[in-house]
């Protein structure tokens, strides 16, 4: 497989660079710990679709969306390398495996909760050890995670440290007044700074993501490990029931990646011979999470899930993910990540889409400025085509 360009974004993962013996395909996405569900996402890909077809050259046809079982969603697509050519060269069957609503049922907007959250989540992580392993493997997403910790910290002390330099002004002073605005402008200071790390970071959404996944790999969410199952269950339904599919691809982005690899396991836990006859079987994950869950002790049976997929010789397997990205282990091999043998090379197989390339210099700026809009650049179409 080349460089991804451009297209590799959603409206991407949708038809991604045309192979010749792929012209029917039917691909699952798996969306990260977002709220959202597939209305929103099926907005995001036909704008997408439209804007990196515009700049490629081609055309994305996005049906209208229906619901196809209790947990998901589908609209199809047709790829066009020509802005009007009489037929598709690639058609696609996009069904949206849905979360959103457990993600929902765990969005908590109470900020006392969510401070409790991250107290509790990063105890776990620092005394299981599983943040120094993450820091080995890459600091910048181990940053992202503890940042919001670090700030809680900050700001508690900061109501302390304005109260005592408050005192001691006002006592040199012989006036309150002094003693009030020092006061206010540590507290100021403290507030500044953490609304800039919560706009620059979306750091909220960041912490809930972060004590989810220590939910889910120290206590577990029952809710969860059944719709896993289901969303395995559907798999191999489509996998078994589509013989005029030329493949069938498992897309999912950030800790999608997480709840992909758990339900492909199961899928191939209930047939073995999946992918080794009928369609052919690919995952694709962007920008993905896999080492916050696999680098907790706890998390055994995700590490179990990760070696059965790894394993799997019917399967292609290509990770993307990029550097810049601090929401994410760039370029980290998530089965070697979670300390198991690599059975095969250079599988995944890890590429960066170098989002540099995609934007003017000025344009990319602005958005690796929000990591919480890089993050999501996967997704979404750049401002020019890239290397094929």
């Amino acid at each position: 497989m080349s460089r991804p360009s451009a297209d590799t974004t959603a409206a991407t993962a949708a038809s991604p660079p045309i192979s010749g013996s792929v012209r029917r395909r039917h691909l699952f996405y798996i969306s990260g710990f977002d709220p959202k569900g597939p209305a929103h996402y099926h907005r995001l890909f036909t704008e997408q679709a439209a804007l990196a077809g515009a700049i490629g050259g081609y055309r994305i046809e996005v049906g209208g969306r229906r619901r196809a079982s209790a947990h998901s969603a589908v609209w199809t697509l047709r790829h066009f390398t020509a802005p009007a050519p009489a037929e598709a060269d690639v058609e696609s069957v996009f069904e949206f495996l849905r979360w959103d609503d457990i993600v929902r049922t765990h969005w908590s907007r109470n900020p006392a909760v969510l401070a409790w959250q991250l107290v509790c989540t990063t105890l776990l992580y620092l005394r299981s050890g599983a943040l120094w392993t993450m820091l080995k493997l890459a600091w910048p997403p181990v940053l992202a995670l503890v940042a919001p910790f670090l700030l809680l910290i900050g700001l508690l002390l900061s109501l302390p440290t304005a109260w005592l330099l408050a005192t001691w002004v006002a006592t040199n002073a012989g006036s309150w007044w002094p003693g009030v605005l020092a006061g206010i402008g540590v507290l100021g200071g403290a507030a500044g700074l953490a609304l800039w790390v919560e706009r620059t970071m979306n750091v909220q959404w960041l912490l809930r993501s972060y004590a989810f996944t220590g939910l889910q790999g120290s206590r577990g969410v029952t809710a969860l490990e059944d719709r896993l199952d289901h969303f395995g269950r559907r798999i191999v339904e489509r996998m078994q029931s589509t013989p005029a599919c030329d493949e069938v691809l498992i897309v999912a982005h950030s800790s999608g990646s997480i709840m992909a690899t758990a339900a492909l396991a199961r899928a191939l836990r209930l047939d073995p011979q999946l992918g080794a006859r009928g369609p052919r079987l690919s995952l694709l994950t962007l920008g993905q999470w896999s080492p916050l869950l696999s680098s907790l002790p706890s998390a055994q049976r995700f590490r179990d899930e990760l070696a059965s997929v790894a394993a799997e010789p019917a399967l292609d397997w290509v990770d993307v993910s990029a550097p810049p990205d601090g929401c994410c282990f760039a370029l980290t091999d998530p089965v070697a990540a979670a300390g198991l043998p690599v059975p095969r090379p250079d599988h995944p197989r890890l590429l960066s889409p170098r989002f540099a390339e995609l934007f003017s210099a000025t344009r990319y700026a602005a958005i690796r400025r929000d990591r919480f809009r890089l993050h999501f650049q996967y997704l979404m179409a750049g401002e020019r085509a890239g290397e094929r």
